[in-house]
């Protein structure tokens, strides 16, 4: 049955008609998978719309959710949207100040959180939230509390939905489904405004690319608050009929995808790269035939790899060697993601080439894509058989692609934003007068359509991880310390943030008369310990407001500033990242080790 549908709930619930009682969802429960079918998820959903509604929530109005993933996530969101209201998701991981301003700009009235903590956050944070009129405890076993001191009042799920199940009302593709704050070069997080149209071609698009269907079965890990997890990892799976399990946790990973068996697995760079950094080492530890033969292995699978990669057949003198290293090296590699794995799709930041090789030569089904949030989110993918080693594909269908004269990656299509929430002037400058959406990505694009992301206009660092981090906002903060004259946070591809420190040499004369530094040259001082240890406790304190990804977790302290003289300021003694992490090389690799 073909999906008509205008809206992501009136999609849901079409499938939700035709599977009836099948599995959507599964999660652990008491140590045991549970299956959530898909009418128990439409009828937990109608029953909480018909609570929204009776509270009085309107369609446009925001509903933040606040929450690890879990049915219950599923059960609010299809809830919200199905009345034509719109998604505010936030991340657990993120500092007070960013969820205050995620639900302040957003306006959100009513924060739907999981779990007691989580509730006791919002809570602790309400009356830095003026709008919030309500908090819905989504957690099993929540307990109602009453407004206290002019705190919101806490429901449940179970008291929100005491009613008869209300249908989806009637909506329009150009309708606002969901607003995802994502950093910007300056400033605070700004809110894009995804509507039901863009989700549901960027799923249309997925799902001609990538083959989804009633067969496969996901592992959700990657919060489902992000973009690519949202929408590839849960609409496009939802409209494709397949099964989403929960992981329990990064801790339990490996023992789930063992359990579920999935088909497909959304992932990012960082956990590729500590399973290749356990491959290494335990090669590392054997001994010299090992070695030899692992090498051998990964050489011969990589030629192999390039035929796969074109959709030609392997040739014999590779094919021979590669059904021997198929069974004695690569088996327990492939083992790693389950004996059903179809697919597993990278994204959210650049997979380092030596991994992306080392998957291809052990014939895992590695696939990399590209996208943004404001594309909501996929633009291009690497395919089974249509692959080029150092790009992140050619656009799905309906996308279309071109550079502007200065290289950066301009797309346009039925998934493009409708804007930024409320910044109308940010707006035009990142979508043109012909629909052209500005990625702030420079790229090149080859001859057969493969897209190459060369650079990177705008400074986000993206970790590995995948998190957007604007270093700009860091960096005005830390500057903001009396001992810090200049900063410049880095971390792009990495998994933390690292800074280059410059001291304020004239507000420390005091601290180094106490400390009996007085006198020594800051090429001395920056390698004193106790000056160090200095930094290391102010930095301690700079993190305690930030969220993990955000935190600085290594330094450097320089003896000399940044300066125009050398490049490394603009003349409006901007940073320029670039050319400072030419000249502090060496120092920046020793902050990442790893």
């Amino acid at each position: 049955m073909a999906l008509i549908a205008a809206t992501i709930g009136q999609a849901f619930e079409q499938q939700a008609r035709k599977y009836g009682d099948r599995a959507m969802l599964k999660a652990k429960v008491d140590k045991a998978w549970r299956d959530y079918s898909w009418r128990e998820v439409s009828d937990a959903a109608g029953r909480l719309r018909a609570g929204l509604i009776a509270a009085g929530i309107k369609p446009g109005d925001r509903i933040a959710i606040l929450a690890e993933n879990c049915p219950q996530w599923v059960i609010v969101d299809q809830a919200v949207l199905g009345l034509g209201a719109v998604v505010i998701p936030l991340y657990t991981t993120s500092g007070a100040e960013e969820t205050i301003h995620v639900i302040n700009d957003s306006g959100a009235r009513i924060v739907a959180a999981h779990g007691e903590d989580t509730v006791a956050k919002v809570l602790a944070l309400s009356g830095s939230m003026p709008a919030v009129e309500g908090i819905i405890a989504m957690h099993p076993g929540a307990k109602p509390h009453d407004r206290v001191n002019g705190s919101p009042g806490v429901k449940t799920l179970d008291s929100m939905s005491a009613g008869d199940p209300a249908g989806v009302t009637e909506g329009r593709g150009e309708d606002v489904a969901t607003i995802i704050y994502t950093s910007g070069t300056t400033g605070p997080s700004k809110g894009v405004m995804l509507t039901h149209g863009n989700l549901l071609a960027n799923c249309d698009s997925s799902l001609d690319a990538l083959q989804l269907g009633e067969q496969d079965m996901t592992l959700s890990f990657l919060p489902v608050a992000h973009s690519f997890e949202r929408t590839a990892g849960h609409y496009t799976v939802m409209i494709g009929g397949g099964t989403i399990a929960y992981a329990e946790g990064l801790a339990q990973l490996a023992q789930n995808m063992l359990e579920i068996q999935p088909t497909v697995l959304l992932t990012v760079p960082r956990l590729l790269e500590v399973i290749y950094g356990r491959v290494m080492r335990t090669v590392e530890a054997g001994s010299g035939v090992q070695k030899t033969l692992f090498n051998a292995a990964v050489e011969v699978g990589k030629q192999a790899a390039w035929y796969r990669h074109r959709g030609r057949a392997v040739p014999v003198h590779l094919a021979i060697p590669m059904a021997l290293f198929r069974r004695l090296v690569f088996a327990k590699v492939r083992a790693v993601f389950g004996e059903r794995i179809r697919y597993l799709i990278s994204g959210g930041a650049p997979l380092p080439p030596a991994i992306f090789e080392f998957l291809a030569a052990a014939e895992v089904p590695i696939v990399e894509g590209y996208g943004l949030t404001e594309a909501a989110p996929v633009v291009s993918v690497n395919l089974h058989g249509r692959t080029r080693f150092g790009t992140v594909g050619r656009p799905l269908k309906g996308i279309e692609v071109k550079t502007a004269p200065d290289g950066e990656l301009l797309v346009r299509g039925a998934n493009v934003m409708k804007g930024y929430y409320r910044r109308e002037e940010e707006t035009r400058e990142a979508i043109d007068a012909d629909g052209w959406l500005h990625t702030g990505d420079i790229a090149r694009i080859d001859a057969e359509g493969f897209i190459a992301i060369t650079d990177r206009k705008k400074e986000i660092i993206v970790l590995s991880g995948g998190k957007n981090v604007s270093p700009a906002n860091l960096e005005t903060r830390l500057s903001s310390d009396p001992y810090i004259a200049q900063a410049c946070v880095i971390g792009d591809s990495k998994k933390h943030l690292a800074a280059l420190l410059v001291p304020n040499f004239e507000n420390l004369a005091d601290y180094l008369k106490q400390a009996g530094l007085a006198g020594k040259p800051p090429e001395e001082l920056v390698s004193e310990s106790k000056f160090r240890a200095l930094y290391q406790q102010r930095l301690r304190e700079f993190n305690k407001s930030l969220s993990d990804v955000e935190a600085i977790a290594a330094f450097t302290l320089l003896a000399q500033p940044f300066s125009q003289e050398n490049g490394e300021l603009t003349p409006t003694l901007k940073v320029r990242r670039r050319v400072v992490q030419q000249h502090y090389r060496a120092q920046i690799e020793g902050m990442f080790p790893d």
